[in-house]
């Protein structure tokens, strides 16, 4: 039994995360359900996907004004119905809030938990861009009620961390993180691996690649990013490196796929630093219209600021042959660094950004001659069915342990 907050509504990286190793379980035979919350929608007939199924869990609010209570029960709840109906012989958690109640539903079964990132520190970076746009006096109150809540969801995640037989990670910035907030040591702590859809994901070549570029109106150096947009991601430090990036290569666009609280903000940002002309805000792109963009694409840009717990998106990137630059944040280091250094940034600012995308944009033989090695390199190091024998003997060492503690 898979327990998230959020799939399948939400396909950031965790969500698809999850996706892909539910798959990849029940493409071995095994059943899979993952119980997903809902707000404010009933929680309807179980669903289907990739040979799983979804049960739905849904609460009226999921706020912090009451404690988070309101879907704290709908989850425990649902928790413990699917429980009986079911008899998981695990259970994996990948969210707080949903890790915290369905933990105390008394299932018994033996519980593990990836850790992506520190649910406390993303709330803190969510609070702080929130935060700039209130007056003073809201601002104190605002900053009094934050820190309260900051409590509560560190409480609340390191209660599920606890309760967990093991605690996963994805990347050795998850495993500094889990150590340094959580104090958990690193004997403690499984690495496993996620993966990408490398048939949906893959390059295109020659005149179907510039058809694609035409369709979605590609028109010279293009630049692309794929982020939620707020202020963590970094779009605003992209949007100032492109004032240098554009001096240098005038034919040059970026593309940013995403929404966010922060959109309007940053188109304002785009005009009033003179870039606006080169900057295209596409929105949001469904799933099965996003690997074009991968595919038409001269370069992902993966700007963060801070909390790259794993970076799928770059992941996304590669394996459409299409070469990525990143900061030096979180995850992306151990990603990029063994495929080719240049393509890390020195340091998470503008002047870094554009430092390191430009030697690529300046000699487009670089960029050819590195496309197959993206490709090679994501279908060596990030196939899903390699990630999913790694969960599976995860599991199969979790229960066995269980039952011998038993």
């Amino acid at each position: 039994m898979v327990i998230d907050s959020y799939f399948p509504d939400s396909q950031g990286g965790a969500e698809r995360i999850v996706d892909g190793w539910s798959r990849e379980m029940a493409g071995k035979g095994h059943e899979v359900c993952v119980l997903a919350g809902r707000i404010g929608e009933g929680s309807g007939p179980d669903e289907e996907r990739g040979g799983y199924r979804i049960r739905r869990w849904s609460s009226r609010r999921r706020s912090f004004g009451d404690g988070y209570l309101s879907a704290i029960f709908a989850c425990t709840r649902a928790a413990g119905k699917l429980a009986e109906e079911w008899r998981p012989d695990i259970i994996h958690c990948h969210q707080g809030l949903s890790a915290y109640a369905a933990l105390h539903a008394g299932i018994p079964a033996p519980a593990v938990c990836t850790f992506h990132s520190p649910w406390r520190d993303e709330f803190i970076e969510d609070a702080l861009a929130r935060e700039e746009t209130l007056s003073p006096v809201i601002r104190l109150l605002y900053r009094l009620i934050a820190r309260l809540k900051a409590a509560r969801i560190h409480h609340m995640e390191g209660d599920s961390l606890i309760r967990c037989r093991r605690v996963a990670v994805l990347s050795e910035f998850s495993r500094d993180r889990l150590a340094g907030v959580h104090g958990i040591l690193p004997a403690g702590i499984d690495f496993l691996r996620g993966g990408i859809d490398l048939d949906q994901f893959s390059p295109a070549q020659g005149e179907r690649r510039e058809s694609i570029r035409r369709q979605l109106g590609f028109d010279g150096l293009t630049l692309l990013t794929v982020r939620r947009l707020v202020r963590r991601m970094g779009i605003d430090l992209l949007l100032k490196a492109m004032v240098q990036i554009c001096s240098r290569v005038p034919n040059v666009r970026l593309v940013v796929v995403g929404t966010g609280s922060e959109r309007e903000g940053l188109e304002r940002m785009a005009n009033e630093l003179g870039v606006g002309p080169s900057v295209r805000f596409a929105g949001f792109v469904p799933d099965g219209e996003l690997p074009d963009y991968y595919k038409a694409a001269d370069l992902f840009i993966l700007p963060t600021r801070s909390l790259e717990g794993y970076g799928v998106s770059t992941l996304e990137a590669l394996a459409s042959g299409t070469p990525a630059v990143g900061t030096p944040i979180g995850a992306t280091p151990g990603i990029l660094a063994p495929l080719e250094k240049g393509l890390v940034a020195q340091e998470t600012s503008p002047q870094g950004i554009s430092k390191a995308v430009l030697p690529w944009l300046v000699f487009p033989s670089a960029l050819a001659d590195i496309r197959p090695r993206c490709r090679s390199y994501a279908e060596e190091n990030f196939r899903w069915s390699d990630a999913g024998d790694l969960l599976e003997d995860f599991y199969r060492r979790v229960i066995s342990d269980s039952k011998g503690i038993g």
